[in-house]
């Protein structure tokens, strides 16, 4: 009786102290987050030069994005330092990309997905600008006091400040790839990642942040992501041969850009898993179950003027094990995680297979291109490939007014993201 009245003052304390953010949520909200589908003015990209697995270069999945945006957008390179600044415009020279159309900013960061801690625009009514300003806890892996996560939580602030833009503080802990809004007022959220991060607040109270930071009117959760975007450090996952081990590489803890995506305001692209697939194995039938239940939920699910949404299904990549060796950096990731909320004691001193951050979700929309991930190569099974074509067929759907370009993003997932997690809009 006495563990319940606690747990009900706790609440009730947090909602007093929330109180007048939700007061101004519910009055009044000058600013919304556009959707990615409106236009943009310019485009950030988080660019590292990383071999996170020997033979898995980023710099080519970068220079592939910048190619396939700079027709139509202007381009922010992000960079850590003086010399990647100069690696990165050789690089960019080399392949005569219009320099005109690229810019740098330099400040010390430490990973590649920019969306998640990097500047948020959003933006009132006559078309002014603001950076909401959202915590940070390195996606719930450390204290948000950790120094990398100080060092990239004051980014938006440092942009904002640069920029003459006014940025909106709050507390909550959020990143830019956990949240999917439809610019009208709906968004999507999961509360496997949310409560994670946020696990002291009631509800109400995270909602009224996001109504007060972003405009969100109209909510919908959605349970929980594939099996491979959870925690890194919860569980092994099943090797090849079902028998053996592996890891993931590395995750954003059930990140939304993973599994569901607006890609129009009325409009939800959702990841599927067959029946056929789903009799594999354990983690193809868990996907399954997942999926399935955040399907149930949309098709249920109203926009903010209280019609149904459209729904189109996408493939989940199939699993594509890499060896990673003691002097990889992907293996020393690991090393230095604590132990497995499972038990298991991560193998030091020998080869392990690692599972990447696969998804055809994780794609940026931008100015008449679509930026998607594919995975294919000469060598590879052939169902990689025809998945890859199934996905691409599913984008053209989805987008039937762009471009669809497809980049190998492997070297990136390896990190536990990919090209929408390494990019962030900036709306016109």
């Amino acid at each position: 009786m006495f563990e319940r009245l606690s747990k009900i003052c706790v609440v009730t304390v947090l909602l007093l102290l929330f109180q007048p953010w939700m007061l101004h949520g519910q009055a009044e909200n000058p600013w919304r987050f556009p959707g990615e589908f409106e236009r943009h003015e310019a485009v950030w990209i988080g660019w590292l030069s990383k071999e996170l697995v020997k033979g898995y270069k980023t710099d080519p999945v970068m220079l592939d994005a910048v190619k396939a945006l700079i027709p139509t957008v202007k381009i922010r390179v992000c960079v850590p330092d003086k010399s990647q600044k100069e690696h990165v415009r050789k690089i960019l020279t080399a392949e005569n990309i219009p320099m005109d159309r690229i810019s740098f900013y330099i400040t010390p960061f430490t990973s590649f997905y920019w969306r998640d801690f990097g500047p948020i625009f959003t933006k009132d009514k006559a078309g002014r600008k603001s950076i909401a300003d959202f915590n940070f806890n390195l996606w719930g892996y450390e204290a948000d006091t950790h120094p990398y996560a100080r060092m990239m939580e004051k980014i938006d602030r440092t942009i904002a400040k640069s920029s003459g833009l006014p940025s909106r503080m709050t507390r909550l802990i959020s990143e830019g790839g956990a949240r999917e809004l439809n610019g009208k007022g709906t968004i999507m959220l999961t509360e496997a990642c949310e409560f994670h991060r946020n696990p002291n607040l009631a509800r109400e109270a995270l909602e009224a942040e996001m109504t007060r930071m972003l405009g969100a009117t109209h909510f919908i959760w959605l349970k929980q992501g594939t099996v491979d975007d959870d925690p890194m450090n919860q569980s092994t996952l099943p090797g090849p041969d079902k028998k053996s081990r592996a890891y993931r590489s590395g995750s954003a803890n059930n990140h939304i850009d993973e599994f569901c995506r607006f890609v129009a305001p009325d409009t939800v692209l959702l990841a599927e898993v067959s029946e056929e697939e789903a009799a594999k194995g354990p983690v193809e039938k868990e996907n399954r179950r997942r999926m399935e239940e955040n399907y149930a939920i949309l098709k249920n699910a109203m926009d903010q003027d209280g019609n149904p949404l459209k729904i189109i299904r996408i493939p989940i990549p199939d699993t594509i094990y890499i060896e990673a060796k003691p002097t990889d950096e992907a293996y020393y990731i690991h090393k230095a995680s604590p132990n497995f909320q499972d038990g298991t004691v991560f193998p030091t001193g020998r080869a392990v297979l690692l599972v990447p951050a696969m998804s055809y979700c994780n794609f940026l929309i931008s100015n008449k291109v679509v930026v998607a991930q594919k995975y294919w190569k000469k060598g590879m099974p052939k169902s990689i490939k025809e998945k890859d074509e199934a996905a691409l067929a599913a984008l053209k759907k989805a987008f039937p007014t762009r471009k669809i370009v497809s980049i190998h993003s492997l070297p990136v997932n390896l990190g536990g993201g990919g090209i929408h997690c390494s990019t962030q809009q900036q709306p016109e």
